[in-house]
């Protein structure tokens, strides 16, 4: 009798956990977004429905990981589920090669928190719809976007203040025009912000300096518009900054980066620097990528720099002058200052070119008028 109540009440909670489990579903709203998801992004490996947080079938399919774990191709989807009900918080589609078009549907997953859907074939243009997302990572590098980014993701509606909490905006190699919408000012969670590779056009604008939580800024090889605004100073937690290639007709001093204690990578590509390259440079001890070429910078180059453990320092096509310091030769395999110009015949002051093997000709360092 008592083995026979014993196996009962097994039954029983084996019945309350299956029970448990069935009443966990994914919200029908949910399932249609992400079946029409699917579509548009032309996906047809899902297999969306009811219960596919809480077995965890036909959503995830990883296909390779890089060496610190991180998938790098493959279909990643994370619920969050409560005893009640499961939802959709976390979406990721990384090189699949997929080519179809944004949907407008991840709008109507109203607890997703990321979005990546990087290295693809995605074409079209943002919806508009995008305002209303609550995400804090947007990641839509390396596909084939076009157009501006929409006025409504600028913008802050006040009873949702959406994309107040957006950490990660990135939307580096597509085919994107116009500005940074003004509004993007009001975006001041953001901790990496990459645009590079994009035809964004217009002037470097003075609200980056809201950003004081940026720890990475990618504006390379955009059509954005000089100079580097003096509120960059604001950025202190910066440890990768890459801006290069800016256009313009007003060139502008050496940015104030004395706070950035913390960087790591520094490029500085092409951005009409004038002035002398700043002593405090070599005093940011973590430095190891330094690219300060095609500028128009004067004066030595600081000895403050030998102290750093660099992987590459740039400092080709500028105007710099003085003696070229010994610890130059004992690192000529990472540095690269060759044309800089205004030679004086008369002393080794400026570099031609850093060959990998050692010369005797002191006139072949000079580069002459």
């Amino acid at each position: 009798m008592e083995s026979s109540l014993s196996t009962m009440l097994r039954f029983k909670l084996l019945m309350l956990l299956l029970l448990r489990s069935a009443s966990q579903p994914l919200p029908d709203e949910e399932v249609i977004a992400m079946k029409l998801i699917a579509s548009k992004l032309q996906y047809g490996d899902w297999r969306v429905a009811g219960d596919s947080c809480s077995r965890g079938f036909g959503l995830n399919n990883t296909i390779s990981r890089n060496n610190k774990g991180n998938m790098q191709f493959g279909s990643n989807v994370t619920c969050n589920c409560t005893s009640t009900v499961c939802h959709i918080s976390r979406i990721e589609l990384k090189g699949l090669n997929l080519a179809g078009v944004l949907p407008e549907e991840f709008v109507n997953l109203r607890h997703l928190q990321e979005i990546d859907l990087s290295r693809n074939y995605i074409n079209g243009t943002i919806p508009a719809r995008f305002g209303q997302l609550r995400v804090s990572v947007l990641s839509l590098l390396g596909n084939r976007i076009s157009g501006p980014i929409p006025e409504e993701i600028g913008p802050l509606p006040q009873n949702l203040g959406h994309l107040t909490r957006l950490r990660r905006f990135l939307i580096s190699a597509n085919n994107f025009t116009g500005s940074i919408p003004e509004s993007f000012g009001n975006l001041t969670n953001l901790e990496d912000f990459r645009i590079d590779g994009s035809s964004l056009s217009g002037r470097i604008p003075d609200f980056i300096g809201n950003w004081t939580n940026l720890t990475r800024l990618d504006l390379q090889g955009t059509s954005m518009e000089g100079p580097i605004p003096s509120t960059i100073s604001l950025l202190t937690k910066l440890k990768e900054m890459r801006i290069t290639d800016i256009s313009g007709s007003s060139s502008s001093g050496f940015p104030d980066l004395k706070k950035m204690t913390k960087m790591t990578r520094l490029s500085l590509r092409n951005c009409l620097l004038t002035s002398s390259i700043p002593e405090y440079i070599g005093k940011i001890s973590g430095m190891k990528h330094i690219d300060l070429s095609f500028n128009r910078l004067t004066g030595p180059i600081p000895n403050s720099i030998q102290t750093l453990n660099f992987d590459t320092l740039f400092l080709n096509n500028n105007s710099l002058s003085g003696e070229i310091p010994g610890w130059i030769f004992k690192n000529k395999e990472k540095i690269d200052i060759s044309h800089i110009w205004h030679c004086q015949s008369s002393s080794l002051n400026l570099v031609s070119a850093l060959s990998a093997s050692a010369t005797t000709n002191k006139d072949s360092w000079c580069l002459t008028d």
